[in-house]
């Protein structure tokens, strides 16, 4: 029984929250003489490629991913930007102090998205509305950064909520009305659904995911998932199990790519893995940590994801070192005649890097490398005598 007034206790309820284009608002955070202008977070050109790009510049069509030469011909006055890893990396560990507090039960899902399990809160905190407001208030207030959060009864509706409300948003979607929130939404807002599989289902004739729940497309839809159009289904009902797992620290680092196109060109994956392999070793040299294994990831065309883990001879930090065994695990996990649509690697085992872990020489040409890619992004430069070739 429900009382006038008094919310509906829901069944489960989800908290998800996304920081509005983190790496360009922390440039904000840092220097607010950049507010409201053009940013871009990214290598400079010819090579370089952008990280991302503040809400300013996407009028301008600029995007993540994008050739940095080709963001300046959209937009000359664009202001580029380096990565700076140890400013996100306090940020996030700000934000991260704040969920732990507030939240009984977070995950982590990147630097800037979060999901926390609120179902307990509920009588703490019975108005979900009020609850993002104060996730949103209490981020602010540490980190200096907007967020867009939203509460749902599920982890796919919450992020495709999020997604629709973007930049600053809160959204609430009651448990019931999670059909209505996705039915005129494109197929592609379905986790599992990219590019490719999205081009082929609109050439089916469905363009919504209220489309998918018809019945009459049963058969060709059949024929393109397979076992997974009943995981498809649900999902377009805004059925979703899947449950908040309590992260801790990392005791890894990871970089991961869902391509526009599926591929089995071997040299492609091992060019996408080794451009990982360099900003992660990076990162752990400017934390003062090294690797003592990987994990090589890949997601096939079926969404069957296969990994492969590697050991270091010794903890490892430089990525000409650690390449060999990265290599290996991607030879021994590709299949002929596969097309995958993902690929990762993950950094393992993280320890404190030895004292002396390099020559008084090459320990100088590695903080000058460093330097480097602080100042000009990780594609710009390598050490001399090292093979960049996959």
């Amino acid at each position: 029984m429900t009382y006038p007034g008094v919310p509906m206790r829901w069944p489960r309820q989800i908290l998800f929250g996304d920081v509005d284009a983190m790496f360009a608002s922390a440039a904000v955070v840092n220097d607010p003489r950049l507010a409201g202008k053009p940013i871009a977070i990214g290598g400079p050109p010819p090579r370089g490629i952008i990280a991302a790009a503040s809400y300013a510049v996407r009028p301008f069509g600029v995007r993540s991913a994008m050739p940095t030469v080709k963001a300046l011909q959209l937009c000359p006055q664009l202001i580029l930007l380096p990565p700076d890893r140890p400013l996100y990396r306090r940020l996030h560990d700000a934000m991260r102090a704040v969920t732990d507090r507030l939240f009984p039960l977070t995950e982590w899902s990147s630097i800037d998205e979060f999901y926390a399990d609120t179902t307990e809160l509920q009588s703490l905190h019975p108005d979900p509305m009020a609850l993002g407001r104060l996730a949103k208030d209490e981020l602010y207030a540490a980190t200096g950064l907007r967020c867009t959060i939203a509460l749902a009864t599920g982890k796919t509706v919450a992020k495709i909520a999020a997604d629709t409300h973007k930049p600053n948003g809160l959204a609430v979607i009651e448990p019931g009305t999670e059909p209505s929130l996705l039915a005129p939404l494109p197929p592609r807002a379905l986790p599992g659904i990219g590019p490719k599989t999205a081009a082929r289902i609109e050439a089916l004739g469905i363009t919504t995911i209220g489309d998918l729940l018809d019945t009459r497309w049963d058969r060709p839809l059949q024929h393109l998932f397979g076992n997974s159009l009943l995981w498809i289904r649900e999902l377009a009902r805004g059925i979703d199990r899947e449950p908040v797992v309590a992260d801790r620290e990392s005791k890894s680092i990871s970089r991961e790519t869902t391509f526009e196109r599926n591929t089995h060109d071997r040299v492609f994956l091992a060019q996408t893995l080794r451009g990982f392999l360099r900003e992660l070793a990076h990162d752990l040299r400017q934390e003062g940590l090294a690797a003592g294994g990987c994990a090589v990831k890949l997601k096939d065309a079926r969404f069957t994801i296969t990994t492969k883990h590697g050991r270091f001879p010794h903890p490892l930090n430089y990525d000409p070192d650690m390449w060999p065994v990265v290599q290996r695990a991607l030879d021994d996990l590709m299949k002929p005649d596969t097309d995958y649509r993902l690929a990762g690697l993950a950094l393992t085992m993280l320890t404190a890097a030895a004292p002396g872990l390099f020559d008084q020489r090459r320990a100088k040409a590695i903080a000058a490398l460093d330097a480097l890619v602080a100042r000009h992004g990780s594609t710009v430069i390598g050490l001399g005598g090292v093979s960049e070739e996959a």
